[in-house]
């Protein structure tokens, strides 16, 4: 990977630099096992994605209050510290984010990622939708018009985050 400075070669212009990766919001569901499936296929894409770090990314699973899985103690859903720590903090991931990449599944509708998509264009930054390559044709109206672009998983590995022109989402939406 190139090396970034201040130090310019002779007659190089700043617009020849390469570009640092982004710093994502890495929103994801993870209540069902297709859900789980596609985060983990959407995590190991982002990992060999060149225009993204994924080291000063904010990955919300990464950082669960006071380092507690919920999925291992789901007593904490009653926990309004937990509760409140944990909303603050992906709110905080969100805002200090480059851009929202949400790995979204549109057959398990999850209200938590379609909030922080929606916060995420209240607050003006730009968000990807990634959706399965088989699950893209039908998405609530809100979501797919309400993101910069809706991408398919087996193009997240090349995506170049680093420069993201809005699309146009061409499925059914409900």
């Amino acid at each position: 990977m190139a090396q970034f400075n201040n130090e310019f070669a002779l007659g190089e212009k700043v617009n020849d630099l390469p570009s640092p990766p982004v710093r994502v919001y890495i929103g994801c569901s993870w209540f069902n096992e297709q859900q789980r499936e596609h985060l983990k296929k959407g995590l190991t894409a982002i990992e060999i994605n060149p225009s993204i770090s994924r080291k000063y990314s904010h990955f919300p699973l990464d950082f669960q209050y006071k380092g507690l899985d919920v999925a291992e103690h789901p007593e904490l859903l009653h926990d309004v510290e937990w509760q409140a720590r944990t909303f603050n903090s992906d709110i905080e991931g969100i805002i200090g984010a480059d851009l929202c990449l949400m790995l979204y599944l549109p057959s398990f509708p999850d209200d938590g990622g379609a909030f922080e998509l929606g916060y995420a264009k209240g607050i003006g930054k730009q968000s990807v939708m990634v959706v399965p390559n088989d699950d893209v044709d039908n998405l609530n109206l809100m979501l797919a018009y309400g993101v910069t672009r809706v991408i398919k998983l087996s193009e997240l590995s090349t995506f170049d985050f680093r420069h993201i022109h809005a699309g146009t989402y061409k499925g059914f939406v409900h």
